[in-house]
């Protein structure tokens, strides 16, 4: 009674502890003498979660009660020294420690303590416990984890396969070592999940005393943080060992071959680890996983050429095998479940294969696999799970499918298969998943058809099947009820069919980017379990309900009605709505207050629409989670309200392209996490907002078209992370600062149309972005709650201004046009190699054009009009291939035009080069016939007189010089002359009469 007050109870889980009779209580045993020998107090109910998309730990259980007790433990329950069985697990016991009087309970035999919020170190508090046999000590929980993975996997219904799964804390236990454990040698199962092992692994033999329980069958040590090498040497004392987990630690060794000494292991599992090598043959085991160790290098042809005859479970996904899959896995005849997910496997799939004919699972996703379905996948009689997703499989999807009875699950996604879809499969009696969009499919699909089936989840979009509403449905079959449905681009025309309106299941509504119109129906929102709806990019029109209610389901609750021809007012009643996207419509009237007290949104998107007055005060409340705000492309006005600045969840904020008048204001510095500002064509005025400095996670600002002025402050150079900066059309002045020329990962900046002075800084070589070409493409935007939020952007290239609906990491340029700026470009120029256009123009840059410009192999656009650039044209500019567009016009170039069969094709009606008088081949310059050979030809032509002059310059000197010794001779008298004869006699009779 003195355990019973210390704890809540809030499901009367213990009402029947009443009365003197403890026997008699729920949870107590007793034995034949009255003693209590077993508690059992576990929590029959725990609270299931997952983690969702958005990486938060959410609830995954129907139960609304919750059944945990929760409290401190009294030490009075250890007075009853005849237990033998102890269960406490899954219950909230608030942190507190492991009661030290624990150890008075000498009898124990089971102790189950997981999972029940102690926070403790475990010294020797069961030291004393010699009887026990089961021990679990677990403080972390396997559960779902959606938060990486792709939205088809998030919409899968199953959760035992195919899915990632994380580790979620249930309070914390740790172990400086394992002595403790040298006392219990009739430990069987030992399960430590979770506890912290790190500092305990230090040791070099720190398993030694697991090595002391012989009796051991089942050991877990999952998620403990241990390091090091797989302690073999210690673990080959457990010579009755069936179960051995080590998934989720930092173990870095290869696989012992040793292990196949232990001939009892049946199940190995070294899942997430840092494992390398190659598995050994083990043919002892029944359970193999060894998935999430990147560099394991796994020979599937090597493995398989000895006989595996007991392996029923193997899982290798995320190592490399790179090679095919050998015909001699079908050797596995005891097989019954194979992943190999992300392996980078090759070649096609071995009709050997289809001889598993225990094969219930097999996934393959994300490989390398190319040919057909083989036709005799019928032969595989048991299979239930078939996932192919993102290979690169070709041909018809083969009917023998439809034999498989037992299927459950097929999803082929992502690959290149043609022909039409066998109606047949919709036919399976246990099929309750099927997804192949993202296909090359054809033909057409009546949805009369689906209304034998079963299925659960159906999705067909991106391929050109083209799903028809036969109005054929009968009313009375209600076999037909999924969760999911999924038919976007897949030619749908009419209204959305009213036989939907049944589909009391239905969760998930997605028929976006067909050509449905009509109004939206009323009992759409009506629907009892929807949750996620997106009609957007159809032809629907008229006005939506007032008040729009989505049901809670696993996933985020989102209304998408984007492009789409919708009228009228704004819904006043979002309720239950995480994300609302109602952008490019014709929308007309006021932002509701309401829509900004909605306690759980998290994305409102009203972009381009015809909505005006005041941005709502009711925007973020105290308790907000919006995430998402885009108002942009509407008719608003007024300031921005302070009261944005308690979103501090805020990622992406647009406001652009409205009448927006005043300032930044300063209550925004809270809104630390923001990635995205963009308010640009607003009317915003003063000097550069200083609140941006406090955004260090930003990677998008685009402040154009306002009426900012003043300097950019230096502080620009510090946001690190930026990608895209804008700040063209204001009132800028002073020069560039220095360090937005370190910004590493920008990628596209525009100062253009502004009032910037002094020369372009020299340290571009800080733009690493900007100075290699991006082989990934990888769009720029932010993926939550199932939907994707991009950037836009507007670009000036090839004299012609572009918008970006999304931008993607090739997007690169560099423009400071139409400023005040001086001085000579940058020799350094040429580093930006990785950039598709470059725009100087309109400034007073003065100087020659520098020929490193020629190093910028990924120069699409050059535009460097309207400068005071003197000297000739760089021949190196000709060598760029991919240069679609020069201008060169109004400079004070010289000399001729550099030809090149490329080169000569960009404006041959020469406006690239007008307004330089001195340009040979202009249309407003010299004369290339006139004027004759170019500066370059002249210079070699003045250089080749000036080395004739020069030798005729010497001769004359030599010849001179010699006359003038013989016409000395000759002024003077005899007798010197004659001495002078006699002695040139004399050295050439000398050099005659030498011998060699």
């Amino acid at each position: 009674m003195s355990f019973k007050s210390l704890l809540t109870d809030p499901s009367n889980r213990l009402s029947s502890w009443k009365g003197e009779n403890c026997c008699n209580w729920k949870g107590i045993k007793c034995s034949s003498s009255g003693r209590v020998v077993a508690v059992n107090l576990r929590n029959p109910h725990p609270v299931k979660v997952m983690i969702s998309i958005n990486n938060e730990v959410i609830s995954n259980s129907n139960n609304a009660s919750d059944f945990a007790l929760k409290g401190a433990i009294s030490p009075l329950l250890f007075s009853l020294d005849h237990i033998q069985h102890l269960d406490l697990s899954l219950n909230n016991f608030m942190f507190s420690k492991l009661p030290a009087e624990i150890s008075n309970l000498t009898k124990l035999t089971y102790l189950n303590l997981s999972n029940a919020m102690f926070q403790d170190s475990i010294d020797m508090q069961f030291s004393n416990l010699t009887s026990l046999r089961s021990l679990d000590l677990s403080c972390a929980n396997l559960v779902p984890d959606y938060s990486s993975v792709s939205v088809s996997l998030t919409l899968q219904p199953k959760l035992d396969v195919g899915t990632f799964l994380s580790f979620i804390s249930y309070g914390y236990l740790s172990s400086p070592n394992l002595r403790w454990l040298e006392g219990l040698r009739h430990l069987i199962y030992l399960v430590m999940t979770g506890v912290d092992l790190s500092k305990a692994s230090e040791s070099f033999h720190w398993a030694k005393p697991v090595s002391s329980l012989s009796n051991l069958i089942l050991l877990r040590l999952s998620n403990c943080n241990i390091s090091g090498r797989i302690p073999i040497g210690q673990l080959l004392n457990l010579t009755s060992l069936s179960v051995l987990d080590m998934r989720a630690n930092i173990l870095t060794s290869t696989i012992p071959d040793m292990l196949s000494n232990l001939t009892t292991l049946s199940v190995l599992d070294f899942t997430g680890n840092d494992l390398d090598g190659h598995i050994p043959y083990l043919p002892q085991l029944e359970q193999l996983y060894v998935s999430s160790n990147p560099a394991m290098t796994i020979n599937l042809v090597s493995m398989f050429s000895a006989s595996w005859s007991k392996l029923k479970f193997l899982d290798i996904s995320f190592t490399h095998v790179g090679g095919t899959l050998p015909s001699s896995l079908s050797n596995s005849t005891s097989l019954t479940f194979f992943q190999a997910d992300g392996c980078s496997i090759q070649g096609s799939i071995p009709s050997s294969v289809t001889k598993l004919k225990k094969l219930r699972t097999l996934t393959l996703n994300d490989n390398n696999i190319i040919g057909q379905l083989p036709v005799s996948m019928s032969s595989l009689i048991s299979l239930r799970y078939l996932s192919l997703i993102q290979n690169g499989l070709r041909g018809h999807i083969p009917t023998s499918i439809c034999q498989i009875l037992s299927l459950e699950y097929l999803n082929i996604e992502w690959n290149e298969l043609t022909g039409r879809l066998p109606w047949c499969i919709l036919q399976l009696p246990k099929l309750s998943y099927l997804s192949v969009n993202k296909n090359n499919l054809n033909g057409n699909l009546p949805l009369s058809l689906l209304q034998k089936s079963r299925l659960d989840l159906i999705s067909f979009g991106i391929n050109g099947l083209s799903v028809e509403n036969d109005n054929q449905y009968q009313h009375a079959v209600q076999t037909f009820q999924p969760k999911v449905m999924e038919f976007t681009s897949c030619n749908m025309r009419g209204e959305i069919p009213e036989f939907f309106s049944n589909l009391t299941s239905l969760v998930i509504l997605i028929l976006a980017n067909n050509s449905l119109s009509g109004a939206i129906p009323y009992w759409l929102f009506n629907l009892p379990a929807l949750s996620v709806v997106d009609l957007s990019m159809n032809n629907f029109e008229g006005v939506i309900t007032p008040t729009i209610q989505m049901k809670s389901s696993l996933f985020p609750s989102i209304v998408n009605l984007a492009r789409n021809k919708l009228q009228g007012p704004i819904p006043t009643q979002l309720e239950n709505v995480n994300v609302i996207d109602l952008s490019l419509n014709n929308f007309v009237g006021s932002i509701p207050a309401q829509i900004g007290e909605i306690p759980a949104i998290k994305s409102i998107s009203l972009s381009g629409n015809k909505i005006h007055g005041p941005i709502p005060k009711s925007f973020c409340q105290s308790t907000n989670v919006l995430q998402v705000l885009d108002l942009s492309n509407n008719s608003l006005s007024g300031s921005i309200p302070r009261s944005l600045g308690n979103c501090k969840s805020l990622i992406y904020l647009n406001l652009g392209q409205n009448k927006l008048t005043g300032s930044v204001p300063e209550a925004l510095e809270r809104v630390t996490r923001l990635r995205c500002l963009d308010l640009n064509g607003n009317e915003f005025e003063g000097s550069f907002p200083t609140v941006i400095e406090k955004f260090q996670e930003l990677e998008i600002l685009n402040l154009a078209g306002n009426r900012f002025k003043g300097r950019i402050p230096k502080f620009i150079g510090d946001l690190h992370h930026l990608r895209i900066l804008v700040l063209a059309s204001n009132s800028f002045n002073e020069s560039i600062p220095e360090g937005v020329m370190k910004l590493e990962n920008l990628q596209f900046i525009s100062l253009s149309r502004n009032k910037l002075s002094g020369p372009i800084p020299e340290n571009l070589e800080g733009l690493k972005k900007m100075t290699k070409t991006q082989n990934q493409t990888t769009i720029l935007g932010y993926y939550y709650s199932l939907k994707f939020t991009g950037a836009q952007l507007e670009i000036v290239t090839k004299g012609q201004t572009r918008f970006l609906v999304s931008v993607y990491s090739y997007n690169t340029g560099f423009d400071v046009s139409s400023n005040a700026l001086t001085g000579k470009i940058p020799e350094k120029i040429g580093l930006l190699n990785g950039i598709p256009f470059l725009n100087l123009s309109h400034n007073n840059l003065t100087g020659l054009i520098p020929k490193t410009i020629g190093e910028m192999i990924s120069l699409e656009s050059l535009d460097l009009s309207y400068n005071q650039l003197t000297g000739e044209i760089p021949v190196t500019l000709a060598t760029l291939d991919f240069l679609a567009y020069l201008n060169l016009s109004y400079n004070n170039l010289s000399g001729r035009i550099p030809t090149n069969p490329h080169f000569d094709t960009l404006h041959p009606d020469g406006t690239a080069y007008i307004g330089n008088r001195y340009l040979c081949g202009s249309p407003d310059g010299l004369n290339c016939s006139k004027i004759g050979p170019s500066t370059t030809e002249t210079t070699e032509n003045t250089y080749d007189q000036e080395n004739v002059l020069f030798i005729v310059v010497i001769f004359l000197g030599f010849v001179t010089g010699i006359s003038g010794v013989f016409m000395l001779l000759y002024l003077i008298d005899d007798n010197w002359r004659n001495r002078y004869w006699r002695a040139v006699d004399k050295i050439v009779l000398k050099i005659m009469n030498c011998k060699p």
